[in-house]
């Protein structure tokens, strides 16, 4: 056995009374005991330990038993390399009462590390010291994903000072529920960035609108390859969201490093499409764009094309769904693909127009 993955299942209660429904959660978490220590009397040594789900098993009782277990479990693993606690949805003490032995055990191994959900979104562990002293033992560290509330100058003071160059992927989920009263710095970034020279940041933003809630985490020296963006259908409508900011400081800061956008823009009124034209020539190292929102003219689709058609871009996947189409607009896509499919086909583009009921975007 080199992998593990251990689920709670979400429990079907119907016609099911509380004290049966006790015993259950009991029996289960015996259960999961007994299973963990078969497999440490076997000397098991894994490679990757993945928890999923345990969102449902954090009202449960019993559990105590079962992480107690599963940290002396996770002592004696020296092989590990990839330990992923997403979505655990547990106190800071009990995400770090597991990550401790396996930092312990396999600090020189351990590759990947997920703690996005790991922690309750009412606790933000990133001034926690046994955290940050974790972190700084990681020494062959090279992903690292966690929520906002996990990141501080703090955090990536430790990555830097104490763990190697090793470090390439650090993903940043980033939720309207999260704490965001502090605020990480264009120095700390500057820091990690020149000791891990490979380093490249994602962000998902989920819920976040507002280009205030958003330029304190686009700073200069951010090594930003990814950005994702849901800013789902529910905003403050006493100020501009002021999308045009967001892709502004987008293309500015991030010229030679941005790879990855996605912009999910619901019911946005903006004039962006000057700025999607933007961000593709001025981007160089941009390979997928994908845009769910209002596209003012579909010559814009038309300039996409050609640059693509003049070798201006490098996308091996074009792709347009469309919904409240009028008939002029639908000529219009009708003509773009007359004129650009053969275009798109010698350059081996997977290129299509779709007439479907979804959001127009395009990638």
């Amino acid at each position: 056995m080199r992998s593990l993955e251990l689920a709670w299942s979400r429990p079907y209660y119907r016609n099911v009374l509380p004290k049966e429904t006790k015993i259950s959660r009991c029996s289960q978490a015996e259960a999961g005991v007994d299973f963990l220590s078969t497999v440490l009397a076997k000397d098991v040594q894994l490679k990757e330990l993945i928890l999923t789900d345990w969102v449902f098993g954090s009202k449960w009782g019993y559990r105590g038993k079962l992480l107690c277990a599963l940290a002396s479990f996770l002592g004696c693993q020296n092989q590990l390399e990839t330990l992923s606690l997403l979505n655990a949805n547990l106190g800071i003490g009990d995400v770090l009462r597991l990550l401790g032995p396996a930092v312990k055990s396999s600090s020189d191994r351990l590759a990947s590390l997920d703690l996005r959900g790991a922690f309750r979104e009412w606790q933000a562990p990133y001034r926690d010291p046994k955290y940050l002293r974790l972190l700084g033992r990681l020494h062959a560290l090279t992903t690292l994903r966690l929520d906002y509330p996990a990141l501080s100058n703090h955090t990536l003071n430790a990555l830097a000072s104490t763990a190697s160059k090793a470090l390439k992927i650090l993903h940043i989920s980033v939720r309207d529920s999260d704490s965001r009263q502090h605020r990480v710095t264009d120095n700390a970034w500057r820091d990690l960035a020149l000791a891990c020279p490979q380093l490249t940041v994602s962000y998902t933003i989920v819920n976040i609108s507002h280009y205030e809630d958003m330029c304190y985490l686009l700073l200069p020296s951010v090594p930003l390859a990814r950005f994702h963006m849901f800013s789902g259908h529910v905003w403050d409508q006493s100020r501009s969201r002021n999308f045009r900011s967001t892709v502004n400081l987008l293309i500015n800061n991030y010229t030679n490093t941005l790879a990855d956008v996605m912009l999910q823009l619901r019911n946005n009124r903006e004039l962006l499409d000057d700025l999607l034209l933007a961000m593709l020539i001025r981007c160089k190292h941009l390979t997928r764009l994908q845009y769910d929102g209002i596209i003012r003219s579909l010559d814009t689709l038309r300039d996409i094309c050609q640059l693509q058609a003049e070798h201006k871009t490098g996308f091996k996947t074009i792709r347009v769904k469309s919904r409240s189409i009028n008939m002029q607009n639908h000529a219009l896509l009708d003509d773009i693909n007359y004129n650009y499919e053969r275009k798109m086909f010698d350059q081996g583009v997977d290129f299509r127009i779709e007439d479907s009921a979804s959001v127009m975007f395009f990638y």
